[in-house]
């Protein structure tokens, strides 16, 4: 009898098993496969090979669409923080009766599509938008900046506005289960504000800062949308590569070989990530 408990969970938990390994691994196993194969004129030639492989790391285009698309989200997870630092202790430390309702607010643009929030960026930036007509109208333009709109930083307002509220979240939690005895501990020590924050609210919320930056890095590092409809030249980023190729090119085994690429720097960042988390956490068990 102990083990029916047990056994009644496993079978619960098989459909569930099946539902992901036949929607999420399967896909990516097929995937796996296709990197392996050759397009032999308008047929793909399924002999094993690495030739896929070896002409994204000759290639300098596409070795620099990926760095791009890294060097990127790596920017957008460095400005999330900034931003999602003050915001998460505010949230965490300063707000009591309200906490929810702010929280509830910050996810609130999350709710709307992508294509609302895009075009919404398309609308405050460009010629005729709200920030040119304020600009022009404190008399510190005379015409509209043409630079605001489909440009690298049109794009990259865009990113850190879709996914600053993950950075956020991850803080907060963080900020939440930070004890305030150990700052003011550091106070009565007489440390400046900067070393409290750099020797004991950094170290003890890193755990959060890691998981935040971990998905905005993601969700950054393969968003399409938004590089596309506000990034103009700039626009052409490795994924949507990788969607002329499943597309008019009809190469599906070389952006099967990207995607498992992009894929696994992926894995990699996050194998990185989930053991400097588990570092910190054992350093502030004093392990």
């Amino acid at each position: 009898m102990r083990g029916l408990p047990g056994q009644i969970g496993t079978w619960l938990a098989m459909p569930v098993v099946a539902a992901l390994v036949a929607l999420c691994l399967a896909p990516l196993l097929i995937l796996l496969a296709y990197s392996f194969f050759q397009v032999d004129f308008v047929a793909i030639s399924r002999d094993p090979t690495f030739a896929n492989y070896v002409k994204i790391a000759g290639s300098e285009t596409y070795r620099g669409l990926i760095a791009r698309a890294f060097g990127s989200a790596l920017l957008v997870v460095a400005i999330t923080a900034v931003i999602g630092y003050p915001v998460a202790w505010f949230i965490a430390k300063r707000v009591t009766g309200a906490k929810s309702t702010l929280l509830t607010l910050l996810l609130v643009p999350l709710y709307s599509g992508d294509l609302v929030r895009i075009f919404a960026w398309r609308v405050l930036l460009g010629a005729e938008g709200a920030i040119n007509r304020t600009l022009m109208w404190l008399g510190l333009t005379t015409e509209p900046l043409a630079g605001l709109l489909f440009s690298p930083l049109a794009t990259h307002i865009a990113l850190t506005y879709n996914y600053l509220p993950f950075m956020v979240i991850g803080l907060w939690l963080a900020f939440e289960s930070l004890d305030d005895a150990w700052l003011e501990a550091a106070a009565d020590l007489g440390a400046p504000a900067a070393d409290r924050f750099r020797r004991v609210t950094l170290p003890l919320t890193s755990p959060g800062l890691i998981a935040g930056g971990l998905m905005v890095f993601v969700m950054v590092a393969g968003d399409y949308l938004t590089p596309q409809l506000l990034g103009g030249a700039s626009g052409i980023t490795i994924i949507s590569a990788v969607n002329d190729l499943f597309g008019t090119a009809f190469d599906w085994p070389l952006g099967s070989a990207i995607a498992w690429t992009m894929l696994a720097i992926l894995m990699l960042c996050f194998g990185v990530g989930a053991l400097a988390i588990r570092r910190t956490a054992l350093v502030s068990e004093g392990v």
